[in-house]
């Protein structure tokens, strides 16, 4: 292990020695501390009892000074003992190694060398300029272990102090803090000087005995802020003269063999699961923890970075333990793993002449737990770690230990006090007996790397860039990242493979094309035990990556007793799951294939016969047609997700068609439940490969409706175009009839009113010679729309109220509440602002209601415009908030981005310009998803709420180009209100009438 002194393997460090400066109501003293860790100072309470202000200043008048505040993180007075919290000054490194603790045995006589460094009364000094100063002072000495045995504190013997300049107070005052060191060890903390003792003796906290007496809640956050770990892992120090050699008193931390991972020194993810394997590392009952994980997802490169952070001495987590005195690593693919080196490369932790005690040991006889019983001894208690990598290979399938040497040595292992501790990696776990599992823990590595991580190590690889991958945008490693479920192994084979080929030169996208077919991918990916799968397991594991889900065993069962009666479904489940190959929820008893498994198995299945992919997917869409629920019992998205899922495996069956059915079924109802983009999504799979002509004009004319939500209105106005063709070719009159409705609604919603109330009138005709009342009636709500829009509120007024007639006859609710959407609009259209209000509210409750909030936007847009008009801004606004809320959860871009325009203008009328602004610019954006004309008007909005403070004649400007943009629409706000306020700007602007002012 390199040896750092800067990094707390070589004791003391002068750098993080602290000088403790405190301001209290007596005024300011001085005392001394340790940084133990980046942000922790561990010093005397009584230094900082009482303070009122804390600083700390570490490298005084050196290049490296530098000060930070602080505050007490925890103080103890029983103990005496109290630990600082600060953040480095810029430019101080922000991560160093955790201090090493250590201990005096006070059970035989001894005489220890110990050393402590502070700033002390009598080592003050004075400037040339008359400012005094405090000069530090190493004070070395010897600590005798049976002195002070009834306060069970450390009496250090040192060099007297060389002055005593005032008699009232202690020359050795200002050293209260300073940590007292056995070697390369922190054993104590200087608490008193007593004068009667004489100038030479100091009194100092025994560590280990006064954080032992402390309560269970004081010791476990003293240890969180130091890293002190418990007292039965904190070595003794040993004495003076005692002819042990220096490295045996405090032996050096080595480490043996070498990592297990190449590039550690790049890895920077998986903090969580670093902090979860350090925290069990660091509780002393914790024998073994291990990371569980599939093929490929960085198993070695984790455990090659814990070993690499405690080499250098930085313990991570927020549980940060004891410096370990040796580091074992051992790994089936390189060293091997047995229990023969198990035993040496423990012993060659130890130094040459230890080490060569216990390799005569090995080779004298006498049983494997004697050999081991001796290995225990000679370690001492010192902390070892071990990792144990890819120790499946050592493993049978259901995880039992297939290796008698490896099985001896974890007997021992949880049977010793003391032992070393084990990381073991393993794509199985390890199967150990019931009693055994509470001295294990287990870390799993269930999910590929994060968005950020994948993307940065994607560029990693290629860092000359030479392969095109490091100048790829974030989508596009995004993409490849999510393609492969982020498998670290995974994405470092992406990049090889286009680097492999040299001839044909493929991008990262031409890989990822057929990526899980690729032969030396799968070789490198495929866990080895899908190669010792029987024929029956392999149908199983088949079944469950193409259902790409969690499933319970009973439904596994269901779904392949049709497809083969006969298999032993669950003989082979229970094999899977020994193996390790497929993963059991306990919470709710369901079963998964990893994403990344489920890709390659799904890889290899054969396209047809009774197991290939074809046959496997049909059956699981027939299996979900059977959970499908009712139409009338739909509530949320959640209630179609058998018929989402049908949906999803006919179209891997390339049953388009079949598929196409299915979606028509349920796209009305998505697209009015606010999940038009799931709906549209679904629509694109389809599109193109549809044979049959009545499930293709069926699919266009929903496909439309999607459209006419989600937007671009020119797509909805081609669909469904291309529908009425189609329908009219046919003599299918109910599709003509929703087609010419849909071509009708688009166009009112791009302003063509002249050619909607012909289409619209159209359809309401032929809804009703069909008898479909409810068609009619939608048909009815947008002719009334239509009127509104054309300035007609009379005419609108009467079409809703032929309406509510229809809703008064028939009871159903949600013709109710599109009445009164109706009405609401007519009564905007002729500027009767307060039954406006009213009419809103009613509506809002009636759509609420009918459990279908298609126009609830709408109608609190109206609402939000009537308050505008009667000089309420505020009121407005907070209702157009709702409205622009509302119109989102429905994925409908126009509305949403008409609510945001008015809400903008709300905002500017209520004086909050900045806000204005904002909201603007987002209706921009979302009205040119949508392709809505009002783009342009939002825009200038925007422009005239920024510039309105420092150029009114600007803002003016911009206001007139916004009032020009619009069409007098009644549910967007009147031009002549933007010309208004544009022409009061352009007259306060004008060098005429003064000063310029806000309007």
């Amino acid at each position: 292990m390199r040896p750092d002194p800067g990094q707390g393997r070589g004791g003391l460090d002068p750098h993080r020695l602290a000088e403790v400066i405190v301001a209290a109501g007596s005024g300011r003293r001085r005392g001394s501390g340790y940084r133990v860790s980046a942000g922790a100072v561990l010093t005397a309470a009584h230094v900082v009892s009482d303070a009122t202000e804390v600083v700390v200043r570490c490298d005084a008048d050196r290049p490296g000074e530098w000060s930070a505040p602080a505050t007490v993180a925890w103080l103890d007075k029983g103990s005496d003992l109290a630990v600082l919290s600060l953040t480095p000054s810029a430019g101080v490194p922000a991560s160093i190694a955790q201090a090493r603790f250590g201990r005096i045995a006070d059970d035989r006589h001894g005489v220890f060398g110990v050393h402590a460094a502070g700033f002390p009364l009598w080592k003050r000094r004075r400037r040339p300029d008359g400012v005094y100063f405090r000069e530090l002072h190493q004070a070395d000495g010897t600590v005798a272990a049976l002195s002070n045995l009834r306060t069970r504190t450390l009496e250090m013997t040192v060099t007297p102090a060389g002055a005593d300049p005032d008699p009232g107070v202690s020359p050795w005052a200002g050293m209260s803090g300073a940590a007292v060191w056995a070697g390369s060890r922190i054993v104590g903390v200087v608490a008193e000087h007593h004068r009667s003792e004489g100038m030479g003796r100091l009194t100092a906290v025994r560590l280990d005995q006064a954080v032992h007496k402390l309560g269970p809640a004081d010791r476990a956050e003293f240890s969180r802020l130091t890293g002190f770990p418990a007292t039965a892992d904190l070595p003794f120090a040993v004495p003076s003269g005692s002819g042990e050699s220096a490295g045996e008193e405090d032996p050096e931390v080595r480490v043996v063999g070498v990592p297990v991972a190449h590039g550690i020194e790049l890895f920077k993810n998986r903090t969580h699961e670093t902090d979860l394997i350090t925290g069990h590392l660091s509780d002393p009952t914790t024998r073994m923890v291990t990371v569980i994980g599939r093929r490929g997802m960085g198993k070695s490169a984790l455990a090659a970075k814990v070993m690499d952070l405690l080499d250098r001495g930085a313990w991570p987590g927020t549980a940060p333990g004891p410096a370990p005195s040796g580091l074992v690593n051992l790994s089936t693919r390189t060293t091997g793993i047995s229990l023969e080196r198990l035993f040496h490369d423990c012993a060659r932790l130890l130094g040459p002449e230890p080490e060569a005690r216990l390799r005569a040991a090995w080779t004298a006889g006498g049983t494997v737990h004697d050999r081991l019983d001796q290995l225990h001894s000679a370690l001492g208690g010192r902390l070892i770690v071990v990792l144990l990598d890819n120790l499946e290979d050592l493993l049978h399938d259901d995880g039992s230990i297939a290796d008698e040497g490896l099985a001896v040595f974890l007997d021992w292992l949880f049977r010793t006090r003391a032992t070393p501790r084990l990381l073991v990696t393993s794509q199985v776990p390890v199967r150990l007996a019931p009693e055994l599992r509470r001295f294990t823990a287990q870390v799993e590595l269930s999910k590929g790397l994060g968005a950020a991580e994948a993307a940065a190590l994607l560029r990693e690889l290629d860092r000359d860039g030479s392969l095109g991958i490091a100048d790829l945008s974030d989508d596009e490693l995004l993409n490849a990242a999510v393609h492969v479920h982020g498998v670290p192994r995974a994405l470092e084979l992406l990049v090889g493979a286009v680097a492999g080929d040299a001839l044909m030169l493929p991008t990262l996208g031409d890989v990822l094309k057929d990526f899980t077919h690729r032969h030396d991918v799968v070789a490198d990916l495929a866990q080895d035990r899908y190669r010792r799968l029987d024929e029956s397991a392999r149908s199983v594991l088949g079944v469950l990556a193409a259902l790409r889900t969690r499933v319970r065993q009973s439904e596994v069962e269901e779904i392949l007793n049709g497809l083969d009666p006969d298999l032993p479904v669950a003989p082979a489940l229970t094999s899977l799951v020994r193996m390790h190959l497929v993963s059991v929820d306990r919470a709710s008893r369901t079963l998964a294939l990893h994403p990344m498994d489920a890709d390659l198995a799904y890889a290899q299945m054969p396209s047809h016969g009774s197991f290939g992919r074809q046959t496997v997917e049909r059956r699981l869409a027939s299996w979900y047609a059977g959970r499908r629920r009712p139409d009338d019992t739909w509530r949320s998205p959640e209630d179609l997700e058998a018929h989402r899922r049908q949906f999803e495996h006919l179209v891997r069956a390339d049953d388009h068609d079949a598929a196409a059915r299915v979606l028509n079924e349920m796209s009305e109802w998505l697209v009015w439940h606010g999940s038009v983009l799931s709906a549209v999504s679904m629509h694109l799979t389809v599109r193109g490969h549809i044979t049959d002509d009545q499930v293709r004009l069926a699919h266009t004319v929903a496909y439309g409706h999607a459209r006419l939500s989600a937007g671009p209105m020119e797509q909805a106005v081609d669909l469904f175009t291309e529908a009425v063709e189609l329908a009219e070719r046919l003599g299918e009159r109910s599709q003509l009839q929703n087609a010419l409705f849909g071509l009708g609604d688009a166009h009112r919603q791009l302003g063509n009113l002249d050619t909607t109330v012909e289409l619209l009138t159209r359809a309401a005709g032929l809804a009703g010679e069909l008898g479909d009342t409810e068609r009619e009636e939608h048909a009815l709500l947008s002719l009334s729309l239509t009127h509104s829009y054309l300035g007609d509120g009379e005419r609108a007024l009467e079409g809703a109220e032929r309406l509510a007639a229809i809703a008064d006859a028939s009871g159903d609710l949600l013709t109710t509440a599109r009445a009164g959407n109706a009405r609401t609009i007519a009564l905007l259209t002729l500027c009767r602002w307060q039954d406006t209000i009213a009419a809103g509210a009613e509506t809002v409750r009636a759509y609420r209601a009918s459990g279908t909030p298609e126009a609830i936007a709408y109608a609190l847009n109206a609402q939000g415009i009537a308050f505008v008009a009667l000089d309420a801004p505020a009121e407005g606004a907070s209702l157009l908030e709702e409205a622009c809320h509302e119109a989102s959860l429905m994925e409908n871009p126009r509305s949403e981005g008409v609510c945001l325009l008015n809400l903008s203008w709300a905002y500017w009328c209520d004086g909050r310009h900045q806000q204005s602004a904002d909201t603007a610019e987002r209706a921009a954006t979302v009205l040119r998803i949508a392709g809505s004309a009002e783009e342009e008007a939002a825009r200038s909005l925007a422009e005239a709420a920024r510039v309105r403070s420092r150029a009114p004649q600007d803002a003016a400007a911009a206001l007139r180009r916004a009032a020009a943009a619009l069409d007098g629409n009644a549910e967007i706000v009147a031009p002549a209100w933007l010309t208004d306020h544009a022409d009061r700007l352009a007259a306060r602007a004008d060098p005429a009438a003064g000063a310029q002012h806000d309007g």
